[in-house]
C-alpha cells in the first residue's frame, strides 16, 4: 500500500503552486482537440460585401430557377439588414450583432424568403469551398422532416459533428414510434450537437419561446437552443406570387 501511494505522488520537488498549475493546465487542455476540430469547420469568407451580394444573388436565382419560379431575387430594405448580418457572421466580423461562436436561426413568417436566403448562403458557401479547394467540410441542408426520417435508420452519432442547416425547424413530429417505443430523434440530435459544440443553423417560422414550449421541444431543449443559436428575424410578409 505504501509503495502504491508513492507511485501516485507528484515529484517531491513540486510545490503546492506547481501542483495547482499542473492540474489547471490539464483542465484547460482537456478539450483542446475538440475545440480545434470545431473551429476548423469554418473559414473566413474571402470576399468583400459587394462581391458577397453578387454571389448570394446568383445562388438564390439558381435556386429559384430550379423551383421554376419566374421571379428574380432582390436585396431590398426588408432583407438587406439580415443579409448584411450573415455577411458579418461569415467573415467572423466583430460587428456581427450576436455571438460568432453560435449558429444562425433565421425566423420569420411563411413565405418571407428566409429559406431561400439560408439555402442560397449554403450553396454559395459550399461553392466557394469547392471552387477554391478550401479544406473544409460542406454544409449539409435538410428539411427537418427529411432529417428526422434519416435519423430513424441512422445513428445520431453520424450527425453529431457535420456542419448542418435544418430547414422548417420545429415542423417535424416531435415523437415517432419505433419498435413499440416512442422516440424524439430531433431532440436527441439537438442535445448531441449541443454537447459536441457542432456548427448548427436553422430556419423556422417559430420564435424561441414557441420552440421551448411543451408542445414543441420543451423547456430543457429550448434552453439549449438559446445557447446554440443567434435568433435573427427576417421581417416582411409572404413574397410568393
Amino acid at each position: 500500500m505504501k509503495d502504491f501511494q508513492k507511485e501516485n505522488l507528484l515529484p517531491q520537488a513540486a510545490t503546492s503552486m506547481n501542483k495547482f498549475d499542473i492540474c489547471m493546465d490539464s483542465l484547460k487542455n482537456r478539450f483542446a482537440s475538440e475545440r480545434k476540430d470545431n473551429g476548423s469547420l469554418r473559414f473566413v469568407f474571402p470576399f468583400d460585401y459587394a462581391d458577397y451580394k453578387k454571389l448570394l444573388a446568383q445562388s438564390a436565382n439558381t435556386i429559384l430557377e430550379k423551383r421554376r419560379e419566374e421571379v428574380i431575387f432582390s436585396i431590398d430594405k426588408l432583407n438587406e439588414s439580415v443579409i448584411e448580418q450573415l455577411y458579418l457572421y461569415l467573415t467572423l466580423d466583430d460587428r456581427f450583432s450576436g455571438d460568432l461562436q453560435k449558429g444562425i436561426m433565421l425566423v420569420g413568417k411563411y413565405g418571407c424568403g428566409k429559406t431561400l436566403i439560408m439555402q442560397a448562403v449554403t450553396e454559395m458557401y459550399n461553392s466557394v469551398v469547392h471552387s477554391l479547394h478550401i479544406q473544409r467540410p460542406l454544409l449539409k441542408f435538410f428539411k427537418s422532416v427529411e432529417l428526422q426520417d434519416i435519423l430513424r435508420s441512422k445513428s445520431i452519432k453520424s450527425f453529431s459533428r457535420m456542419p448542418l442547416v435544418i430547414d422548417e425547424f420545429g415542423r417535424e413530429p416531435k415523437q415517432v414510434m419505433e419498435f413499440g417505443n416512442l422516440r424524439s430523434p430531433m431532440i436527441e440530435l439537438l442535445c448531441e450537437r449541443y454537447d459536441t459544440g457542432a456548427w448548427t443553423h436553422g430556419v423556422s417560422n417559430f420564435t424561441l419561446d414557441t420552440l421551448s414550449s411543451e408542445n414543441q421541444y420543451g423547456k430543457m431543449t429550448g434552453d439549449r437552443l438559446k445557447s446554440m443559436f443567434n435568433f435573427i428575424e427576417l421581417k416582411g410578409e409572404s413574397r410568393r406570387k
